[in-house]
């Protein structure tokens, strides 16, 4: 992964993006014998909002691994207050956290960053026995509206191949991450509403939006606004998200 493709965004990414849906926090149970003396590394913790749920939900100790400075300054800033957190600059493939280390490493919306052979091997060496890895994404369940902000981000952004890095569409990817037969999914609803500003910001949280100075950045922003005006209720879009949830061995 390119460390630098959210440089500049932590703070809209921080505003914008939905949390994880609290039945991902109940499967936490079958991890742990105690939660509260559970050790996870947080891989790709960006902003640290998968981070400061486990923290909330009572895990002991989270280790936030992010390689962006910006990014893993953000997660310093929500967190700190806890005192089972723990920033770490590393990467997916090189967590710099020792061996046997944790019992459950976590990756939220950043698995399409990682190189998945690499990261295996390092889940399987920080990992102690018996230790599982929970992949979370938020996806956008099929609507009118998700279906007209990707034909919008396919028009304004060049980079863009479908949502979440098109993880939606490719599962088995995965999948064949976890050892055979040893993975299981759950789905748990996450609808998320907006404002004319949050939606705006949401939009342009991703990775692939135009950034200010960008030659379609006003015209993307006026093209967002007049999807949020479309399909606005109240003053408010509603984006029906789902919380879908990997767990295995690696």
């Amino acid at each position: 992964m390119n460390e630098t493709k959210f440089t500049g965004k932590a703070a809209v990414y921080q505003k914008s993006r939905p949390t994880y849906a609290d039945g991902l926090f109940a499967v936490l149970g079958s991890v742990f014998a105690d939660v509260s003396a559970g050790t996870v590394a947080d891989v790709g913790a960006g902003t640290g909002i998968l981070t400061a749920q486990l923290l909330a939900h009572g895990v002991g100790t989270v280790f936030a691994v992010e390689p962006n400075d910006e990014m893993r300054a953000a997660a310093e800033r929500t967190c700190a207050a806890w005192p089972g957190f723990v920033s770490v600059r590393g990467t997916a493939e090189a967590t710099g956290l020792p061996a046997g280390s944790v019992d459950a490493v976590t990756a939220a919306q950043a698995f399409h960053w990682f190189d998945a052979a690499r990261f295996r091997a390092e889940c399987r060496r920080i990992l102690r026995p018996q230790g599982r890895v929970l992949i979370a994404y938020n996806h956008r369940v099929e609507s009118p509206l998700v279906q007209a902000n990707a034909a919008l981000n396919a028009q304004f952004c060049p980079a863009f191949t479908g949502f979440s890095g098109g993880t939606h569409q490719k599962p088995d990817r995965i999948r064949s991450f976890f050892r055979e037969g040893a993975c299981e999914e759950h789905s748990f609803a996450n609808p998320f509403t907006m404002d004319e500003e949050g939606f705006l910001a949401r939009n342009f949280s991703s990775s692939y939006a135009p950034r200010p100075g960008d030659a379609a950045y006003a015209a993307y922003c006026d093209a967002v606004r007049a999807l949020f005006a479309r399909f606005a209720e109240n003053g408010r879009v509603s984006m029906p998200y789902e919380t879908h949830l990997w767990m295995g061995e690696p």
